[in-house]
């Protein structure tokens, strides 16, 4: 049943964007500069996950170096590479073709950018939010010509972090907002990934309509119920994906995300959620009390009020309530 699995991955770049038109045009107009051999506009693109901002941001790139076929580009996920030295790094290797020595400090790589890069430049920075010092977006700023296109949930777990000298340079740009995708955008989705991915007569509309109902507007969880459905028919030895086989997947498809969400947590955020998940629910001075004792180099109840928690939430891996004892933490509903 499944003819090329790929379609269904994270990493998979569609021809053709669905349901994103005015977003990439926005996108697009950012980077047009480049075409005349001048500096881009930085763009920030805010939304839920699962709305397709990354989908976006590449889609646009690629069109740029269809028009401007040496342009350099470079990708970083934050989640993964989320020091100002390892964002740095990366960006010295991608954009400037450096191979820098292991350990090399910051000024240096700094500068590495600046005197290797010589034309317009683009980098995307993928979960944004997540990065240690937020303060790197200033030292991509001091670098001519780099422009970037900076991805996160919300506007103020970025920018609320910087300080005001900071805040004034790099906060000039694009602002491309991305609302969660309609029942029928992501029934389109699907069909198209359902014409490159799957044999035909694999699935029938109505079923794909149902996980577009039930995945409130996020496509990649869509794309993963899918994939399950799928490999669930192909194990029952089914040509076709039957409708009774679609709550499961899209229950299992929800869990699958939420295991790889997790996966990418950085330390802070990991030793929250383990002590809400082993001690919750918790009132705010008791988990930042299970967090100090747990993390070997704890920071502020402030920091963790303004950076990390919030992020737990916005991917629904813990709930909020008020209380007469204040705000109270627990794992979400869906992963109790």
């Amino acid at each position: 049943m499944l003819r090329d699995a790929t379609v269904f991955e994270d990493e998979h770049l569609p021809r053709e964007i669905v349901g994103r038109n005015s977003q990439m045009n926005e996108v697009t107009d950012a980077l047009t500069p480049v075409e005349d051999g001048a500096r881009a506009e930085n763009c920030f693109l805010f939304g839920p996950s699962g709305a397709g901002k990354t989908t976006v941001a590449r889609a646009a790139v690629r069109e740029l170096r269809r028009e401007v076929l040496d342009v350099p580009t470079a990708y970083v996920n934050c989640w993964k590479d989320y020091t100002r030295r390892s964002v740095l790094e990366r960006a010295a290797n991608d954009l400037a073709n450096a191979a820098v020595p292991k350990n090399a400090p910051a000024r240096d790589l700094i500068d590495t950018l600046q005197n290797g890069l010589d034309s317009p430049s683009v980098i995307i920075l993928d979960e944004v939010d997540q990065l240690q010092d937020p303060d790197t977006l200033y030292d991509l700023h001091s670098v001519p010509g780099l422009a970037w296109i900076c991805i996160a949930n919300r506007e103020v777990d970025l920018l609320a972090r910087l300080d005001e000298r900071v805040h004034s340079r790099v906060s000039v740009g694009y602002r491309v907002q991305f609302d969660r995708y309609t029942v029928d955008t992501v029934t389109e989705i699907l069909e198209r990934r359902t014409t490159q991915g799957l044999e035909p007569g694999a699935v029938e509309s109505g079923t794909l309509e149902r996980i577009a109902e039930l995945v409130d507007g996020d496509a990649r969880q869509a794309i993963t119920a899918l994939r399950v459905a799928a490999r669930k028919s192909e194990r029952e030895g089914l040509s076709t994906i039957p409708r009774r086989l679609v709550d499961d997947a899209v229950h299992d498809a929800e869990a699958a995300v939420r295991r790889k969400t997790i996966s990418k947590l950085n330390d802070h955020q990991r030793v929250l959620y383990e002590r809400i998940e082993a001690a919750g629910p918790l009132i705010q001075k008791e988990l930042y009390a299970e967090y100090e004792e747990t993390h070997p180099d704890p920071i502020t109840l402030r920091a963790l009020r303004e950076s990390h928690l919030p992020k737990l939430e916005h991917y629904n891996l813990i709930e909020t309530e008020r209380g007469g004892d204040g705000k109270r933490y627990r794992l979400a509903s869906s992963a109790r």
